[in-house]
């Protein structure tokens, strides 16, 4: 084995003993230079793996670049999946777009405890170090690629691994020609029209002939990033004063603790607070109207989109929740249920019996207004809408809590509390998308 050989394997094994994964191991294969040296190192030092092609049908060359790696995966003994995805060009570009459909694609075949290698190398991380201060990212957005990192949900423990980026792209092609490997070319990676590739073709050559811009970049990288750690585990702390707990829908913590803190120290929580859920991170504008909100007058319930998620505040507390899709018309009916089998409800809610729950003809809905109702040990009935706020139910979840009726009786109302016509504690209902 050459030294160049034996350095990037070591490189490989090193990185993997670092990050070990509790599942399987995938690789992402485009059948470009870097994915293929990456899919070679691999498959020489006998390390089982799955290479995970993703067709974007971008290129009228697509066709043939799967069926190149297929044929490549197949004469190294490595198993081979591909999968087609459709590209939306939206407000992020063409490279957003393929970027996202192809992360995408990475969750839907990584199952929990499973990582992903990809191939990006020493070049890719100074392409993103600019684009990113281009854009005018923050400390955690210079200190650029991580070698490791969470992919989708962090309790799923699926991550994205990047063992080649202390490699140099001539390595790469050095290894590459060593073994007499063949990879396919983009067209589209001369199109200067494509901001990776104009600052690949037109800015850092200029920069790389006066400074040693790789290094350099990889130095800044490793120091952002040891202060973005820093102000995670600020950020953490922060959590625990602010009393986060997981709510019945989302987390939550105090409010007043939250507001106590400085300006800075905010954003820094509410970032990481994202980031924790698995949230992309919001553009400045829309963090800044997320602080603003947080301090809305005590009687306010506002609601924020950042990505996937919505910030909330009622009472006392600060909420990151899912997104709630309104509900159709169809969908605010009545269901029949037995009282011994989980019942689904519309966007990903779930009733099932509690204890001591008897089964029988239920029938459940939800609230259309002016419902009255006692709970067991009251002496008389009040409005629904009254009980909802006495008993804490969020805002925006009193439009979706279920109501269940047994013989034209109201029995239950979620599992805040039964009737006397009711069993002795409600079901249980809970999200569960």
């Amino acid at each position: 084995m050459s030294n160049l050989s034996s350095t990037l394997a070591q490189q490989v094994t090193g990185c993997l003993r670092r990050h070990p994964a509790g599942g399987r191991l995938w690789l992402g294969y485009s059948g470009g230079l870097d994915s293929t040296v990456l899919l070679h190192l691999l498959a020489s030092a006998g390390i089982p793996f799955t290479a995970l092609h993703i067709h974007h049908g971008l290129s009228t060359n697509a066709d043939q670049w799967l069926s190149h790696c297929g044929a490549v995966a197949e004469a190294l003994g490595v198993p081979f999946v591909a999968q087609h995805v459709v590209v939306e060009r939206g407000d992020g570009g063409l490279e957003h777009g393929a970027r996202k459909a192809r992360y995408s694609a990475f969750e839907q075949y990584l199952a929990p405890g499973d990582q992903i290698l990809l191939a990006q190398h020493r070049e890719d991380q100074v392409e993103t170090f600019l684009l990113r201060l281009l854009r005018g990212a923050g400390v955690l957005g210079l200190a650029a690629m991580a070698e490791c990192r969470v992919l989708g949900d962090r309790g799923e423990n699926r991550t994205v691994l990047r063992p080649l980026l202390k490699a140099g792209r001539d390595e790469l092609e050095n290894y590459a020609r060593e073994h007499g490997l063949i990879w396919v070319n983009d067209d589209s990676n001369g199109d200067v029209a494509l901001e990776r590739n104009y600052l690949r073709l037109r800015v850092i050559p200029g920069l790389a002939a006066r400074w040693p811009i790789g290094d350099r970049v990889a130095q800044a990288a490793d120091n952002l990033r040891e202060t973005a750690d820093l102000l995670g585990e600020l950020a953490e702390e922060d959590l625990r004063r602010c009393g986060e707990r997981c709510e019945a829908f989302g987390h939550s913590i105090d409010l007043p603790t939250f507001l106590a803190f400085s300006a800075g120290r905010r954003k820094n929580l509410l970032r990481n607070w994202l980031a924790r859920m698995g949230a992309p991170m919001p553009e400045a504008a829309h963090l800044h109207q997320a602080l603003r909100q947080a301090q809305a007058a005590t009687d306010a319930v506002p609601e924020v989109a950042l990505g996937n998620l919505v910030l909330r505040r009622y009472r006392d507390r600060l909420f990151l929740t899912p997104q709630l899709q309104p509900l159709d018309a169809d969908e605010e009916g009545e269901w029949p249920w037995d009282g011994a089998s989980e019942l689904h409800l519309p966007d990903g809610w779930t009733l099932s019996p509690g204890r001591d729950w008897p089964k029988g003809d239920y029938t459940v809905r939800l609230r259309s207004g002016g419902e009255r109702a006692k709970p067991r040990q009251r002496h008389h009935s009040q409005t629904l809408k009254k009980l909802l706020q006495e008993f804490g139910l969020v805002p925006w979840l009193r439009g979706r809590v279920p109501l269940v009726f047994r013989e034209g009786r109201l029995v239950a109302v979620g599992d805040l509390f039964v009737t006397a016509e009711g069993p002795s504690e409600p079901p249980q209902w809970r999200f569960s998308d």
